[in-house]
């Protein structure tokens, strides 16, 4: 009998030993409280707006979980239809404060429109867009505006910049010994009116202007004769343009349909000064002169500029290739510079 009841409370104190461990299994600890946001109310975007401007928006954004969220960022964007993807435009971002559980934050700030963005958009305001909240759900931090904007198709920007151009060299001829050395340069200040439809708009110039110089020296020597050639030149001014692109000294197009390329072609005149002087030497010396000729010099020179960046305010443009008039090799060594296009 003894044994008996030795055997019962043995089992019994294992078997509360048991459930003791069950009740201390980290697998049955409570899941973490976390913050939940959401915009809980969005403004009403303007109808129309034109593209390149901006207008202001307000959102509220809520916290529906049971922890406090940080400070984070509601993020605005343009879009096609209702639901956030991949090729949104990034219109701008507005901060957060921190949000109690259960308690809400009322901001505003402004929604830039690009200047490539046309047509009828959608506004998506997300809570927690940079994702620096841990929250209980991902998935329901956008509201869509209950109505589009309608930002005007027609192109109303201005491209402006700089380039530069180089050419410099030294070259000898084998035959005849005679060694030329060079050097050319040009800028020019790019102003330009960009209207119409962004596949095919008018691009006037608005005042652009340039500058070129440049110098030539060679000198050739024989037993009987010293030849020396002293060339320079000089242009500038106002580019020249009246709306016809076979006269134009400038002019652009759009490369490709998002406005992503550009190609500029411009027309550099300068003229020119060269005196060449022979001087005798040795026992039958040539015949000394000096003579000095003049003319006009014409590089025509069709530059590629691909985009480098785009914002809300603009694309800015670099120079990616060149080349001479109807595609032949260009005498220029090096072009550099950058274009802006901006809203006007």
């Amino acid at each position: 009998m003894q044994a008996r009841r030795t055997a019962i409370l043995t089992a019994t104190t294992v078997l509360g030993a048991s459930l003791a461990t069950l009740g201390t299994t980290p697998g049955a600890s409570a899941a973490p409280q976390r913050a939940d946001l959401v915009v809980s109310a969005l403004s009403t975007p303007p109808t129309t707006v034109r593209h390149g401007s901006s207008f202001n928006l307000g959102a509220t954004v809520a916290n529906k979980g049971r922890a406090s969220a940080k400070r984070s960022s509601l993020r605005f964007y343009l879009s096609r239809d209702r639901v956030r993807s991949a090729d949104d435009i990034v219109g701008g971002s507005v901060a957060v404060k921190r949000i109690k559980p259960r308690k809400k934050k009322t901001v505003s700030g402004p929604v830039h429109v690009p200047v490539t963005a046309a047509g009828k958009y959608w506004v998506l305001a997300c809570a927690d867009a940079t994702t620096k909240v841990k929250e209980t759900k991902e998935r329901n931090n956008c509201r869509v505006s209950r109505s589009q904007v309608d930002v005007d198709a027609a192109l109303h920007a201005a491209l402006v910049g700089r380039l530069t151009f180089l050419d410099e060299g030294e070259r000898t001829d084998p035959t005849t010994g005679r060694v030329e050395t060079w050097r050319h340069t040009a800028s020019a200040s790019i102003s330009m009116a960009v209207d119409g439809d962004p596949h095919n708009p008018t691009f006037a110039s608005t005042g652009s202007t340039y500058e070129r110089a440049g110098s030539v020296t060679a000198l050739e020597e024989s037993d009987n004769c010293r030849i020396a050639l002293d060339r320079t030149e000089a242009g500038g001014g106002t580019l020249a343009y009246a709306g016809d692109r076979f006269n134009d000294d400038i002019n652009a197009r759009f490369t490709r349909t998002d406005l992503s390329g550009l190609r500029v072609g411009l027309s550099l005149r300068a003229d020119w000064s060269a005196t060449s002087t022979r001087t005798g030497r040795g026992q039958f010396p040539c015949d000394p002169s000096t003579t000095t000729t003049e003319g006009t010099v014409l590089d025509i020179s069709s530059i590629e500029l691909t985009q480098v960046a785009a914002t809300a305010g603009g694309i800015t443009y670099r120079v990616v290739g060149w080349v001479g008039e109807q595609n032949t090799p260009s005498d220029w060594d090096r072009v550099e510079g950058t274009l802006t296009l901006t809203s006007r």
